[in-house]
């Protein structure tokens, strides 16, 4: 009798302790997926709206540095998000001008390009996409924030950026939302405030990253989280354009008609 008591309390013992381990084993695997981990980045790290002025140097692989400087203003954010950038010098690009607006549906946006010698802004076509943005290492798609709605998402681990424990995040960009220049992007968001350090970006037939964008020199600014130092590299051509934020400002209600066509034609203006 005494015999068969002990053998089912050890059974009972072992059914338990399988029991438990199977539970936290599923406890400890049920972390954040991707698409969860950019969302609340997103409600994180929205603004209103978002102005500054940029300071610009662009070294190519010979060394050669050239300097520019723009004044940019936002309303809303990634996928919903206005953008016009005026450069104010030096005087050979004094007065060009960028207009993006955000369509709906996750459609690329619309973007313009102001050049003071034609008096008359260019639309930026789906083919030029891949340009360069005014002789920098950004090109025109890199000009959008990035928009987790127009990609399909895995979380793929973590891995130190700068010290910091990033999660490692695959983005492939949806065909249905309009053609993409990157096949697949990698994104590296810091674990503790979930905001973006790096990207790699792969261009279509690319097995390693053609360009990648770096966020550096992290301030909170007005209570909101801001890289003062953003870098985009372009691997292949071992060119380097670096952008330095200053007098930055969130939440500054903008005027009704910054965002226009009229105004990006105004020479010299906001």
């Amino acid at each position: 009798m005494r015999r068969n008591i002990s053998f089912r309390i050890i059974y009972l013992r072992i059914m338990t302790a399988v029991i438990l381990s199977t539970f936290c084993a599923s406890f400890a695997w049920a972390g954040p997926d991707a698409r969860t981990l950019l969302k609340e980045s997103e409600q994180r790290h929205r603004t209103k709206t978002q102005q500054y002025a940029g300071e610009l140097t662009v070294v190519n692989k010979n060394g050669k540095v050239r300097k520019k400087g723009w004044k940019s203003f936002r309303e809303g954010y990634a996928g919903d998000a206005k953008n016009l950038i005026r450069f104010i010098d030096p005087p050979e690009v004094k007065g060009v001008g960028f207009l993006s607006l955000a369509k709906p549906g996750g459609q690329n946006p619309d973007q313009w390009l102001y050049l003071p010698s034609m008096k008359r802004e260019r639309r930026i076509a789906t083919q030029d996409r891949d340009s360069s943005f005014v002789g920098t290492d950004f090109s025109y798609e890199d000009m959008e924030e990035f928009d987790h709605v127009k990609h399909k998402v895995e979380l793929h681990g973590e891995q130190l950026v700068d010290n910091f424990p990033c999660y490692v995040i695959e983005a492939f960009p949806f065909e249905k939302n309009g053609k993409s220049v990157y096949e697949k992007k990698i994104i590296y968001l810091r674990k503790d405030n979930l905001y973006l350090l790096r990207e790699d970006l792969y261009r279509k037939g690319e097995k390693e990253p053609g360009k990648r964008m770096i966020l550096s020199d992290l301030q909170q600014i007005g209570g909101h989280w801001v890289a003062q130092k953003m870098e985009m590299k372009d691997l292949k051509k071992g060119s380097t354009t670096t952008v330095l934020l200053k007098e930055i400002i969130f939440d500054k209600p903008q005027p009704v008609s910054r965002f226009t066509l009229q105004n990006l034609n105004r020479e010299g203006g906001d």
